[in-house]
């Protein structure tokens, strides 16, 4: 029982609460006290790394600030997806796109499931310890505008530069100022072999020199995304319909 207290202190003093919380739950297992030292240590390590990660998730999670949070790619119904193949999924799923510094294009009309999709895979790369952080297109493009006029933009320029994955939604729903473009072209340029984007958007990519008023921008910018992309195209019913729902997880 000593040891047991010993135990528990020495945890509380090197700040181990994973290791604390596996060793009291098994320390009273018949299984558990007959395995060898050796097996056992591991055990309890396991348990720690186990509640390291976890934390690590869940704040991963917090300041991914993903608009559906609770969205994961083993919830995703292959009928509403009919033109997506599940190898394409799995594999992209891994998340080595990302460690490769290439993009994910989700193309598609409202309603075919982009933006759930985009967080399903936020979320594999969150589990996988992998900084995401989301925002919508638009509201970006705010923020970097209102932080050079507060002088903060450097400290927003560090805040995303820290995310390997950057989710853009919405994409090409209204045309940029010229403010707006330049502020993004910046924030894509120091982005370039250096962190990856999925980007939804209801518009082909063909059309995405629109967005930018400005030929020259839009050839650099695009330049950078396009031809490292992998690019998934929604083409089926609006999933709302199709569930008979007037909102919901599904609806972008």
């Amino acid at each position: 029982m000593m040891n047991a207290k010993t135990v528990k202190l020495l945890c509380q003093q090197l700040h181990l609460p994973g290791l604390q919380s596996g060793f009291e739950t098994q320390s009273t297992s018949a299984s558990y006290l007959d395995m060898p030292f050796d097996d056992r240590l591991v055990a309890l390590l396991q348990a720690q790394l186990n509640f390291q990660q976890n934390n690590r998730q869940a704040t991963l999670k917090r300041q991914a600030k993903l608009r559906f949070p609770s969205t994961y790619l083993e919830q995703i119904e292959q009928k509403f997806y009919p033109e997506l193949k599940m190898p394409t999924l799995r594999q992209l799923a891994k998340c080595d796109w990302i460690r490769a510094h290439q993009h994910v294009l989700l193309i598609g009309p409202t309603g075919t499931g982009k933006t759930t999709l985009a967080c399903a895979f936020a979320n594999e790369a969150i589990q996988q310890q992998i900084p995401v952080l989301f925002f919508r297109m638009a509201n970006l493009l705010l923020q970097l505008v209102a932080a050079r006029n507060e002088n903060t933009l450097n400290k927003l320029a560090r805040k995303i530069a820290r995310a390997p994955l950057l989710v853009l939604d919405d994409w090409g729903n209204a045309l940029m100022s010229s403010e707006e473009r330049h502020l993004f072209f910046e924030l894509i340029e120091a982005r370039d072999q250096q962190g990856s984007l999925m980007i939804t958007s209801q518009y082909p990519v063909t059309t995405w020199h629109e967005t930018f008023q400005d030929a020259t921008i839009a050839d650099s910018v695009l330049d950078r995304i396009v031809h490292k992309s992998h690019q998934l195209t929604l083409n089926g019913e609006s999933i709302r319909k199709q569930q008979g729902l007037s909102g919901g997880e599904h609806d972008h």
